[in-house]
């Protein structure tokens, strides 16, 4: 936890995996959604201090396939993400999160359609549980939240994560950000997902799902709490920005579309898209007519 001692910022860069935008691609050309599960890869993570130092590595593992596995049930999948600290040590993680599979993009009110993530100081054989991040009932609403706690039995949190948006979540033309208040309501600490910042990353961004985030927390802030808010970054990305901006050219159908952001309430997730061309139901029925 040492790690955390004096960090005021953080950015948390999702690693490009071309495999995956080309599964993504191939599934969209052909219309077959199936396809594009076929080709995800589990997420990696670079987080480096605000100078460009390097933090921490941040690596998935999560069963391919499976009832649970991430080819049948992204994002939603159970999952682990093992925090290493590059200065410490390459092969045994200083923290480790665990998510288990629920249904997401639902209404959250039950247990099975809210999002949680535990907490775990020190390496997988013997992590000392300091955490658990979970979603309230209904899910804050209209503003997408998440509660964190000391444990999983309590009823109270000791931070909460907010959205700064009402119904309207996700989208590559600004900055989404989530402010975190303790249980009295001071900000202690902000989590952003930035806008791309060139054309490059624009078109990353619109073929994978490689994000790039900002943690800002106070420097006196206790390190069981900034590490909570560095995972709770870590289920927001998974619950919000996995299919963020995501764009479709359908060869199959003539279509071309674009997600513009997601419409938020009470948990359920439903994305907004903008779409042209598409063959119409004339052209459907009677194929001859597109050809002539």
């Amino acid at each position: 936890m040492e790690f955390f001692q004096d960090t005021e910022k953080l950015v948390i860069k999702q690693k490009f995996e071309p495999l995956e935008a080309l599964a993504n691609a191939a599934a969209n050309a052909l219309d077959m959604d199936m396809l594009g599960g076929l080709g995800e890869t589990a997420n990696k993570y670079d987080v480096f201090t605000d100078d460009g130092g390097d933090k921490f590595r941040v690596i998935e593992t999560s069963e391919y396939c499976g009832c649970t596995g991430r080819a049948c049930c992204r994002p939603n999948h159970e999952l682990k993400l093992h925090v290493f600290a590059p200065g410490k040590s390459s092969s045994e993680e200083v923290m480790f999160f665990e998510r288990p599979c629920k249904c997401g993009q639902c209404c959250a009110c039950h247990n099975i359609c809210m999002q949680e993530m535990h907490v775990f100081d020190g390496p997988e054989a013997m992590g000392n549980r300091i955490g658990y991040i979970t979603q309230p009932f209904l899910g804050g609403g209209l503003s997408p939240t998440v509660h964190i706690m000391e444990r999983e039995e309590d009823e109270e949190p000791v931070a909460t994560v907010t959205a700064n948006a009402v119904c309207c979540i996700g989208g590559l033309c600004c900055d989404h950000t989530f402010e975190v208040t303790d249980a009295q309501g001071n900000v202690i600490g902000k989590i952003i997902k930035t806008k791309p910042s060139d054309i490059g990353q624009f078109a990353q961004e619109l073929v994978s799902d490689a994000d790039v985030f900002a943690l800002e927390v106070n420097k006196d802030l206790d390190v069981k709490r900034k590490a909570n808010i560095f995972a709770a970054l870590h289920l927001i990305d998974y619950m919000f920005f996995e299919n963020e901006g995501e764009v479709k050219l359908d060869a199959a159908n003539q279509e071309c579309s674009f997600k513009c952001c997601d419409l938020y309430c009470f948990g359920c997730v439903c994305p907004c898209n903008c779409s042209c061309g598409g063959k119409d139901e004339e052209e459907e029925e009677n194929p001859d007519l597109a050809s002539g």
